[in-house]
């Protein structure tokens, strides 16, 4: 088997939420972090027809990007990863002591629904970085629906906003900055009075629970 680059990708980014997975039978990955806060689900190309789990991602991800145009082989305890003449074999790890991600969906209500671009997400991140901004907020007040970065908790604190529609009703809904794990694309994105943010397009689905001080509903 060959690994595809957009599944490089969906596995990077789930390295960098939690670096055990279970991967499971099918072409959906999933993972969930360690503190219960970021949960994801991908469909991939590649369809895995045994289950195994990971016990540090990150290594396998260095040992797939070591050589080009590897094949990949699932075998019945270890991935073998070969090249001509050259191969690595990377044993699986015991099932029952990593953090793996349920196999299921969360149900969602949909308190507000909106359009989140590539653009706006890669905005957002830069925003946050240069003013060190430790959380995101959307904020429905006066009709309006505004996401920022900053710090709510103060007063003066740098901040930057983004009008992204109207809504009749107020709620104040955040997100701490290092859980906003999401790959770069389009999003649509609803706001769930369960108190977690659902990010949602084609190919993966994210829920990122809110910040505790969030008010919605």
């Amino acid at each position: 088997m060959k690994i595809s680059k957009a599944t490089m990708e969906v596995l990077k980014n789930f390295a960098s939420i939690n670096s055990n997975i279970l991967v499971r039978e099918g072409n959906v990955l999933s993972t969930i972090s360690t503190g219960v806060n970021i949960f994801c689900r991908a469909e991939v190309t590649e369809t895995f027809d045994r289950e195994f789990a990971i016990y540090d991602l990150n290594s396998l991800l260095a040992l797939l990007t070591m050589m080009e145009d590897t094949d990949v082989d699932f075998g019945e305890d270890c991935i073998t990863i070969s090249k001509d003449t050259s191969e690595f074999k990377y044993y699986y790890a015991d099932k029952t002591i990593i953090v793996a991600a349920p196999d299921k969906t969360i149900e969602v209500d949909n308190h507000y629904e909106f359009n989140l671009t590539a653009k706006m997400i890669e905005t957002m991140k830069r925003a946050a970085s240069v003013i060190s901004a430790p959380m995101l907020s959307v904020v429905a007040k006066n009709g309006k629906v505004v996401m920022s970065v900053g710090d709510p908790s103060t007063p003066r604190s740098n901040t930057y906003t983004q009008e992204i529609g109207e809504f009749d009703g107020e709620f104040d809904c955040r997100i701490p900055i290092e859980n906003f794990k999401v790959m770069s694309g389009d999003y649509v994105t609803v706001l769930s009075k369960k108190k977690f943010m659902y990010l949602h397009n084609d190919s993966a689905q994210y829920w990122l629970a809110l910040d505790p001080n969030s008010q919605i509903g």
